[in-house]
């Protein structure tokens, strides 16, 4: 620095650095630096506990819900195999009826139930009658009406039937 009274120098021990007065800012400044660990751990130790709580609740919720999940599948299943039981019991059932039912229509069976139940018998020859029917082509033809109007009408109606209405 430059001294008013004389030209020739500059004093060097402004210039010099004071060991102790480092070691003092240096010591302030791990002081500082201790505090604000021990105030962060402090919010990261609350905020950690907060944490931990919120997360031990959220895996207890989500460990209910698979549980929960899993029993609702298991009680899913049972009604399955339960009810699929069910319809093989059902099917073994409907095949036995129509084995009985194919048994039952016979015709040995329905002969049987006929002449017991029914009264019914047997035909005799005897008993049987042939019919004989006139095999020949015949024409028969209706009397004709000498009215003209009559034919006229008729063949306005044979007209409308070839036409279709």
């Amino acid at each position: 620095m430059y001294n008013g009274n004389s030209n020739l120098a500059y004093d060097l021990s402004l210039f010099e650095v004071d060991e102790e007065l480092e070691r003092r800012k240096e010591k302030k400044r791990e002081e500082k630096s201790q505090i604000k660990m021990t105030e962060k751990k402090a919010v990261a130790r609350n905020g950690n506990a907060f944490t931990m709580v919120v997360s031990a609740v959220a895996c207890v919720a989500i460990a209910f819900s698979i549980l929960y999940s899993k029993v609702e599948l298991s009680d899913y299943t049972a009604m399955i195999s339960e009810v699929k039981t069910e319809l093989e019991e059902e099917q073994r059932e409907n095949a036995r009826l129509n084995a009985e039912l194919d048994s039952m229509v016979t015709l040995d069976n329905v002969e049987n139930i006929a002449s017991t139940e029914l009264g019914l018998q047997k035909t005799q020859n005897s008993q049987i009658n042939f019919v004989t029917l006139n095999t020949e082509k015949m024409t028969e033809v209706a009397e004709t009406d000498a009215n003209i109007f009559v034919s006229i009408k008729d063949w306005f109606y044979d007209v409308l039937e070839y036409l279709g209405f």
